[in-house]
C-alpha cells in the first residue's frame, strides 16, 4: 500500500520482559492503600470561616470537544450532579494538548470545589510517567475525586487486510516487518503507548502514525492509507456495524461486556500489552475533605442507577464506583509500568 506521508518509523527495540499485569490490592480497593503523593489524601479541612459549598454554580471543565466520549459521559455526569447537588453544572469544554489544557486550567483553579475536572485518566498516567515539561504536574496538582470507569477501546483493522483476528494480524505483522501502518491519536496518547507495548512485547516492526485526533485517523483509516487503528466503541461502533472497519481485539486488560466473545490485545497475542483509560473527575490539589467526599458520594449515587448503568455500558464505558482514595491508588499504581516501559525502550513522548 502507499506509504501515507509524514510517518514516523517506530524501530522494533530489543525484547523487554513483559510486565504481569498490575492488579489493584485489597487494600487499594478499600481505600487503605500507603499514602501515595496524590493531592486527594491530603484533603484540607474546611474551616469554620468557609462558606457553605456550593455556594454558586459549579465549573465542570470536560478535556475534550463535544462529541468526544468524554464529553458525551460528562455532560450526562454533570447534569446528574447538578440534581444530586441543588446547585448548576455549567459545562466549559476545554479540548487540546490530549486534555493537559483543561487539566493545567483546573490545577490552577482555586480549591474551593467551584472548578471540577472531567477527563479521561490515560494521558495524565502517561504524563506523570514520563515527567513531561507541563505547567502543572498531574500527581502533585490534580485530586483524583471519583472514578467513572475505563472506556472500552477496540483494535480495528481494514476490511481488506487478509486477517480477521488479533493472532492473525501478530503472524502478518512478523511476516511482512515494517509494512503495517498503526493510526493513534496522537504522541504520548495511551494509544501511541498501547502500540508501543504490542512493538516490544510483540517483537513486531509496525509504523506508528500519529494523528492530532480521532476524525482525521479515521479519514486515512477509511481512505486505506493506515491499516490499523485504535478507538473507542462508541466512536468504532458506526464503522464496525457498516463494515467498514473490523473489529479484531479489545485494547483494554480485560474483555467488554458489550463485546464479551472479543478477546483481549494481551489474551493470547502479545501477552502483557493492554490500554489503561477511563474516565473520572478531578480537581484542584487540596480541595476540602468534605467537599472531595460529596462529590465521590454523589458520582457513585449516579453510576449505580440503573439506567445510568445501562447507558454508560451500552456507550463502552464499564461504571466502578469507587471511593477517592481507591481512585488514587489505582492511579498510582498504574503509572509504574507505564514508567518502565518509557524507561526500558527509550520511548520519546514529546
Amino acid at each position: 500500500m502507499t506509504q501515507p506521508s509524514g510517518l514516523r518509523r517506530t524501530a522494533s527495540p530489543p525484547l523487554p520482559v513483559a510486565p504481569g499485569r498490575p492488579r489493584l490490592s485489597r487494600r487499594a480497593l478499600a481505600g487503605l492503600a500507603a499514602t501515595p503523593p496524590m493531592a486527594a489524601l491530603a484533603p484540607r479541612r474546611l474551616a469554620a470561616a468557609d462558606p457553605p459549598w456550593p455556594a454558586r454554580p459549579i465549573t465542570l471543565v470536560i478535556a475534550y470537544p463535544p462529541g468526544a466520549i468524554t464529553d458525551t459521559v460528562g455532560r450526562k455526569v454533570g447534569d446528574r450532579l447538578s440534581a444530586a447537588l441543588g446547585m448548576p453544572v455549567v459545562i466549559e469544554n476545554r479540548g487540546g494538548a490530549g486534555g493537559n489544557l483543561a487539566a493545567g486550567v483546573v490545577a490552577r483553579a482555586q480549591p474551593d470545589g467551584h472548578t471540577l475536572l472531567f477527563t479521561s485518566y490515560g494521558n495524565l498516567l502517561i504524563a506523570a510517567a514520563a515527567d513531561l515539561r507541563l505547567d502543572f504536574h498531574p500527581q502533585r496538582d490534580l485530586a483524583p475525586i471519583a472514578l467513572i470507569g475505563p472506556m472500552t477501546v477496540v483494535l480495528l483493522v481494514r476490511p481488506d487486510l487478509p486477517v480477521r483476528t488479533i493472532e492473525e494480524f501478530v503472524a502478518y505483522a512478523r511476516a511482512h516487518p515494517g509494512r503495517l501502518n498503526f493510526a493513534s491519536v496522537g504522541v504520548g496518547s495511551s494509544y501511541h503507548l498501547l502500540i508501543e507495548q504490542m512493538i516490544a512485547f510483540g517483537r513486531l516492526d509496525m509504523l506508528h502514525v500519529p494523528y492530532r485526533g480521532g476524525t482525521a485517523a479515521m479519514a486515512d483509516f477509511l481512505g486505506g492509507r493506515v491499516d490499523a487503528m485504535l478507538a473507542t466503541l462508541l466512536f468504532a461502533r458506526p464503522y464496525i456495524n457498516d463494515n467498514r472497519a473490523r473489529a479484531i481485539a479489545v485494547a483494554n486488560g480485560e474483555r467488554s461486556p458489550v463485546l464479551p466473545d472479543l478477546p483481549t490485545v494481551g489474551e493470547r497475542a502479545v501477552p502483557g500489552a493492554r490500554l489503561v483509560d477511563g474516565l473520572g473527575v478531578m480537581g484542584p490539589a487540596r480541595l476540602p475533605a468534605p467537599v472531595v467526599r460529596r462529590v465521590n458520594a454523589a458520582v457513585q449515587d449516579i453510576l449505580r442507577q440503573p439506567d445510568m448503568h445501562a447507558w454508560l455500558t451500552g456507550e463502552g464505558v464499564v461504571p466502578r464506583p469507587a471511593p477517592p482514595e481507591a481512585f488514587a491508588a489505582m492511579l498510582r499504581e498504574e503509572a509504574e509500568p507505564l514508567r518502565r516501559l518509557i524507561r526500558d525502550n527509550n520511548i520519546r513522548l514529546e
